[in-house]
């Protein structure tokens, strides 16, 4: 498989034109607005015009340094959110009146129109006194350009800078505006993307455009189904609610720390932004090429495994390899946490314990294929936690738990020693002398003790003695209960069906311990071995 192969096209198929861009989202200039005779209305709900000097001069700087060209015919302006007041025969803003108010400043002075009307009469002067601060930067700029660029500037600006026209029911226009202003987004970002890079413009021809368009209708698709999203995102990601977003992040589109923090479409004004330097063929190879690059690692077992176990680790910090190298570093990165029969382990479990022994569940999978790792049941998990196999009791037994424990050893006498001696602490050792190998003479926190599972389920095994935990384990793979999913090596150890264990004892035992430590070693080392050696066809 060469990773670094051109990706090939999805074949040709005939798309409609999405519901959302043929009825509710458009490109629209202010030449647009003109033809249309659309008056705006900024209703009383806005809180008036806030912008400061900065962003109106960055705003007159990028239409002033923009070029026109064939694959960048145009500036685009982010999104307006509109409502139609056909009664009173107007548009009611709904979002992006502050960029709207501007470009009709900046159209003023030079005799300009952009008819716009304003409910806050009652609060003007905090909006006039932003206004004068925009009218400053805006004639200072105006100095500086001269009188026939000026002229040049506001054609530009009229006919070459284009707003995501986003329209919305007039029933609808409060709570849109409730949801906007909550992050509670109506509209999915992924949405207004796909309406820029699939709307048909004189920067490509329609057959682009409707290939792309089946190109992306098979990335959705593919998004969609759980096995595959679940490979390639991590439970906590962001806006994962919009699965094309996770896409243009592995394809270098994530919008920056402001972006994420400032606009209600992050993902769009990246896109946006991206938009004034590089084609819309260009952006959409790096998005296509991202997606194909996924598709082959989650068609390759080994890349499936290594790719999915990075994914998913602790502290992932974002981390998204490109190549075979790069996954190969981060494994090995992950796979340094060696298992030591004299390490504390559990005391100071953090990231790197749990990283290893997520590596060593997946690891024990590929070496086994065709069974795989299912990141989809993975993701399901709310919170994990690290079991002890083989745990000395902490806490005071009550009749029942010590009834389950001793079986027919148990009697009410018995029980009143049990409880004699706990409270002398000398509970464990009573135990201890008790039950014999079924129960440990001291703690063992190192990692041929430990074992990744479901918090829940780590729960639901405390106080259980080894064969307790077995049979529940056996339980829930049994009868699937994904709430207490073992993770397969984890089943694997309670079942004994590892290499080296003895399945006939009812206790995990130093033997069972460095076996367990072995297997896990020996699975890592075969899947990065593999990986640096890949059979080549």
């Amino acid at each position: 498989m060469n990773l670094f192969a051109k990706p090939k096209r999805l074949p040709k198929r005939k798309c409609k034109k999405s519901k959302l861009m043929s009825k509710n989202i458009s490109l629209k200039s202010i030449a647009d607005f003109e033809n249309d005779r659309i008056n705006f209305y900024i209703p009383r709900y806005q809180r008036g015009y806030r912008w400061k000097s900065r962003q109106v001069s960055q705003l007159i700087e990028d239409i002033d340094s923009f070029s026109p060209t064939e694959s960048t015919p145009f500036y685009f302006l982010q999104a307006l959110a509109v409502a139609k007041d056909i009664e009173n025969n107007r548009v009611n803003v709904v979002d992006g009146q502050q960029r709207l108010t501007t470009l009709k400043l900046i159209l003023s002075e030079e005799s300009g129109e952009l008819p716009i009307d304003y409910a806050r009469e009652a609060n003007q002067a905090l909006d006039q006194h932003f206004m004068g601060i925009a009218k400053k930067v805006i004639k200072e700029k105006w100095e500086k350009i001269g009188s026939e660029r000026r002229t040049e500037f506001c054609k530009k600006l009229k006919e070459r800078c284009k707003f995501l026209y986003y329209e919305v029911d007039k029933d609808k226009e409060l709570s849109t505006f409730y949801e906007l202003n909550s992050g509670k987004i109506p509209a999915k970002d992924s949405e207004l993307v796909k309406c820029v890079m699939l709307t048909l413009g004189n920067d490509e021809s329609s057959d682009i455009t409707n290939a792309r368009s089946g190109e992306w209708d098979e990335i959705e698709r593919k998004l969609n189904d759980n096995s595959f999203f679940s490979f390639c995102t991590p439970r906590d990601t962001w806006r994962q609610d919009d699965r094309m977003t996770v896409l243009l992040r592995y394809a270098g589109l994530t919008p920056t720390p402001e972006e994420q923090k400032d606009e209600v479409f992050p993902f769009l004004t990246r896109i946006l932004d991206e938009l004034k330097t590089k084609s819309r063929i260009t952006i959409w190879k790096m998005i296509y090429s991202a997606f194909y690059r996924l598709l082959e690692w989650y068609n390759d077992p080994l890349m499936y495994h290594a790719f999915g176990a990075i994914v998913h680790q602790r502290n992932n910090k974002d981390i998204k390899p490109k190549t075979r190298k790069e996954i190969l570093d981060t494994i090995e990165k992950m796979a340094e946490y060696k298992p030591k029969e004299d390490k504390n382990d559990y005391s100071n479990w953090g990231e790197d314990l749990f990283n290893y022994l997520l590596l060593s569940n997946v690891a024990f999978c590929w070496k086994r294929w065709p069974y795989r790792y299912s990141f989809e049941m993975h993701r399901q998990v709310e919170a994990w936690s690290i079991e002890h196999i083989f745990a000395r009791n902490q806490k005071n037994l009550d009749d029942k738990e010590l009834k389950e424990w001793l079986g027919n050893d148990y009697s009410k006498s018995v029980f009143d020693e049990y409880r004699k001696e706990y409270n002398e602490g000398k509970g464990n050792d009573w135990l201890a002398k008790k039950l014999g190998n079924r129960y440990p003479s001291t703690e063992d926190n190192s990692i041929g003790n430990l074992a990744l599972l479901p918090k829940d389920a780590n729960s639901s095994l405390n106080n259980k003695l080894f064969e307790g935990k077995r049979e529940a384990v056996s339980e829930w793979a049994r009868n699937s209960w994904t709430e207490y999913w073992a993770p397969p090596a984890t089943e694997a150890v309670f079942m004994k069906s590892l290499p080296g264990l003895k399945m006939t004892d009812p206790y995990w035992s130093e033997e069972d311990k460095k076996a367990y430590r072995k297997s896990m070693s020996k699975d890592i080392d075969s899947l990065i071995d593999k990986l640096k050696n890949p059979v080549k066809i």
